[in-house]
């Protein structure tokens, strides 16, 4: 089983949704996932209270039992397991990334949510070297705005996956019956967007078995995270 963490230490940025669609992409391509809910305000378990019985499970942890569930899934044969952490408490975040293979920052392409996206980086790496990368989220179909953040990402030689997720309505709508557009709108551009997002995901997560980090190492910059994997 490998682990995924979604961090952001700037609220709002799509981190639950997209943990939410990624765990159903794995399962539509025959990749049994879990999605863990660390974040206190359970959105993650609220969007499975609508969805029903349908996979994937969603199992609200902490801290203290963050590895005893992980150990859990491991053995009940999930492929992987998604990490929806919160915004707001570090530690938690930190735990999260310790125990995962790869970590993935959303951000919204706004100055605020770009200047944190660093803060969330230095955190994903606390403990050591690992795969993080950036995926902007909530972009408009109109303007240049995604493209100045693109810019100011690479400026910093941040990891940035090549796909986007899209301010769509596809997503509220989904949500309000616990799904995904991959269920609700299987050929339009959402459900794409997110197949994208998926496929890069499970290309870097498949680099670690060809090119194994050491997790304790520090003294590399953690920009090494798998550029070369875009």
């Amino acid at each position: 089983m490998q682990t995924i963490s979604l961090l952001a230490q700037k609220g709002g940025s799509g981190k639950t949704t997209l943990a939410e669609c990624l765990a159903v992409a794995a399962d539509k391509a025959g990749k049994p996932s879990v999605i863990l809910d660390m974040d206190p305000q359970g959105t993650a378990k609220s969007w499975k209270a609508r969805r029903g019985s349908d996979d994937p499970a969603v199992i609200p942890v902490t801290m203290a039992n963050l590895q005893d569930e992980l150990d859990r899934i491991r053995a009940a044969g999930a492929a992987y397991a998604f990490i929806d952490t919160p915004a707001r408490l570090s530690d938690w975040a930190m735990e999260a990334a310790k125990v995962s293979d790869v970590v993935i920052v959303p951000s919204r392409a706004t100055v605020k949510d770009l200047e944190r996206v660093e803060a969330s980086i230095k955190l994903a790496t606390v403990y050591g070297i690992r795969p993080v990368f950036v995926v902007l989220t909530q972009v408009r179909p109109r303007g240049d705005r995604d493209a100045q953040a693109e810019a100011f990402i690479k400026a910093r030689h941040f990891p940035l996956c090549p796909a986007r997720i899209g301010d769509r309505v596809a997503y509220q709508d989904s949500d309000t019956l616990g799904l995904t557009p991959i269920e609700t709108e299987p050929g339009g551009k959402a459900a794409q967007e997110i197949k994208q997002v998926y496929q890069y995901t499970v290309k870097v997560l498949n680099q670690l078995t060809i090119e194994p980090l050491n997790h304790d190492k520090k003294d590399e910059p953690y920009s090494r995270a798998f550029q070369q994997a875009g």
